[in-house]
């Protein structure tokens, strides 16, 4: 059964494809049965998803499926899975966390986020072609703006920019079908590998992000000293006149966005901000 080398559309089946997905669905399901009681709330919906991702992934290539409709149906479900992964890792994680200061906010998380990764995975569902990922990249720089400017440790920053490098060079071999089809491993296997092991990455920083309290997360309009907001922080106020170090970290994200815009004008490109409303 597992060994069958066509899918119901006539394409070949290399001999390792799904293997990888189906040991990983294994290895997942039994940690998450094992160590149930250990797990973070806050973590549950990633793990979950991580579990169903393996599982379907597995169902797509191992299982030699008669009906061209039902294997269609289940490939769209199994990308979907990806982006949802994506979903419950990068908003609704976040917003489950029970200290007020380490959840970023809301309404923003639900446009830069929540939305447009929503959507996309509507959009796989329905058979939208790659711009459905879209969403993904938008949502990973919701977060990398929220871990790396308003959290005092980087741990979960770091993860989120290696999980999403993994991701993208594993879309990229997808989308180009890198080395064309072989019979035993070919650019969709690599795939797979990029994103188990991205997976893992996402897990492990769903864990550390569990674990953190109001002292590693800086209050709203509070102050954050990770090593990455320092770096920009200082590139910002070392050229601004009008703005100090303290000053930006207590002030709101308009005062600093026009910080930011402050070291554009400096650097030389000059920008008319006269039709924006007053107050902004």
């Amino acid at each position: 059964m597992v060994f069958h080398k066509q899918y119901a559309d006539g394409s070949p089946r290399p001999l390792c494809r799904g293997w990888l997905h189906g040991m990983s669905a294994l290895t997942s399901l039994s940690l998450t049965y094992k160590y149930w009681n250990e797990i973070p709330s806050v973590a549950t919906p990633v793990v979950m998803n991580i579990c169903c991702l393996f599982v379907i992934s597995s169902l797509v290539h191992l299982v030699p499926w008669q009906s061209r409709t039902l294997e269609e149906a289940i490939t769209r479900i199994d990308k979907a899975c990806i982006l949802a992964l994506c979903w419950t890792s990068l908003f609704l994680t976040p917003q489950l966390h029970e200290s007020d200061a380490c959840r970023p906010d809301f309404v923003f998380s639900l446009v830069t986020a929540a939305i447009p990764v929503g959507l996309g995975v509507m959009g796989v569902l329905c058979g939208a072609g790659p711009i459905a990922f879209g969403g993904f990249f938008c949502a990973v720089a919701s977060s990398m703006w929220h871990f790396g400017m308003q959290v005092e440790d980087s741990d979960v920053f770091y993860c989120i920019v290696g999980s999403t490098a993994l991701y993208a060079i594993g879309f990229g071999l997808y989308g180009s079908q890198a080395g064309g089809h072989h019979p035993v491993w070919g650019y969709h296997e690599w795939f797979h590998l990029l994103v188990a092991i991205g997976s893992v990455i996402s897990a492990q920083a769903v864990f550390s992000f569990s674990a953190y309290t109001n002292e590693i997360c800086s209050l709203p309009g509070g102050s954050s000293s990770s090593t990455l907001a320092e770096s920009v922080v200082g590139i910002v106020t070392s050229n601004s006149t009008n703005y100090t170090a303290e000053e930006f970290y207590s002030s709101t994200p308009a005062i600093q966005a026009e910080a930011a815009v402050e070291l554009l004008v400096w650097s030389g490109l000059k920008l008319d901000l006269s039709f924006l409303p007053a107050g902004l």
